[in-house]
């Protein structure tokens, strides 16, 4: 069995790692599987848009093990997969998740693996959203969301786009044009299909369009200023003109988290950004955001994400 055990976020980086694994060469972006390895290829796209895209379309003669550790970096992945076992078995799946969270995918020896991988970074995905209506919702769902795991069952729509793929005719910049329309799809379709689904998580929410418009003027001025302790739930309750019990289960109905936790959540995102811009030190993140202390600062990132600001900082802020 081989493993794969990496945290990459750079496609590029991923395929020569995988070539080294496999002991294969890496050209120009396509790694070919050898006769005593097994049948197919690897193809790596960098789209002028953003997102980058990985093509798998082989047999191995051995069994592999894709382990992805956490990664400081957070990232989206959406993964389409199709593999068809020796014994003629087919699984097909779709997956979509954070870089931040472990995950793995075991592959059996002689099975062909048809595999998609699109991987976008936040700040793509936050462009993306401003451009949708419904992109608050999703941008919310996907940040705040602890584990984030979607899986589904690919269906005809999503076969059908990955067998496109995987036919994609000669020449490199028709074939870049293809795969950007198919990906770009395949992106669109799939967060328009999450959003119907929380729609649906929320369609028993029983709170009045007024009392919503409340609720979210809350959120607003719970997150006005993290450089100060949150409000006491008796004044945002003034603010929504209800009850603080009221407030309490109307908010967590909305927004799926206590208010606390909510605010909570919301000042470690804006913490773990600081930290990725590489514009501020672990002591200057934690002083803008209210923090007593670089120690108190450490023990809430742990507390959210299980790893420490310095594993994201690195050496440049220490």
């Amino acid at each position: 069995m081989i493993k794969f055990e990496y945290n990459l976020t750079s496609y590029e980086d991923l395929l020569r790692y995988f070539a080294k694994c496999l002991k294969l060469k890496v050209t120009d972006n396509f790694v070919q599987f050898t006769p005593d390895k097994g049948n197919g290829a690897i193809k790596l796209f960098n789209l002028p848009n953003g997102p980058q895209v990985m093509l798998l379309d082989f047999i191995s003669y051995e069994g592999i093990d894709f382990i992805r550790k956490k990664s400081a970096k957070e990232f989206f992945v959406i993964r389409i997969d199709e593999a068809k076992e020796i014994n003629g078995t087919t699984k097909s799946s779709l997956f979509f998740a954070k870089t931040s969270q472990e995950w793995t995918y075991t592959l059996s020896a002689n099975t062909h693996l048809r595999q998609i991988k699109i991987i976008m970074s936040k700040k793509w995905l936050d462009e993306y959203f401003e451009q949708e209506d419904a992109g608050q919702i999703l941008n919310n769902y996907i940040t705040l969301k602890s584990p984030l795991v979607v899986y589904e069952i690919l269906d005809a729509e999503y076969k059908r786009l990955m067998s496109e793929m995987m036919s994609l005719p000669a020449g490199k910049n028709f074939e870049q044009v293809i795969l950007q329309n198919r990906v770009s799809f395949i992106i669109e379709r799939f967060f328009t299909k999450l959003f119907k689904s929380i729609e649906n998580e929320n369609s028993n929410l029983r709170i009045s369009s007024i009392e919503l418009k409340r609720v979210k003027e809350v959120e607003s001025e719970l997150l006005k200023d993290f450089s100060q302790p949150p409000p006491a739930i008796a004044q945002l309750a003034r603010v929504a003109a209800m009850s603080p019990s009221k407030l309490k289960v109307l908010f967590k109905e909305v927004f799926g988290y206590p208010v606390n936790q909510y605010y909570q959540r919301h000042r470690m995102n804006k913490a773990k950004a600081m930290l990725l811009s590489r514009k501020y030190s672990i002591r200057d993140t934690a002083g803008t955001l209210g923090f007593s202390s670089v120690s108190s600062f450490n023990k809430a990132f742990y507390k959210t994400f299980e790893q420490f600001p310095s594993d994201i900082a690195g050496a440049i802020h220490k």
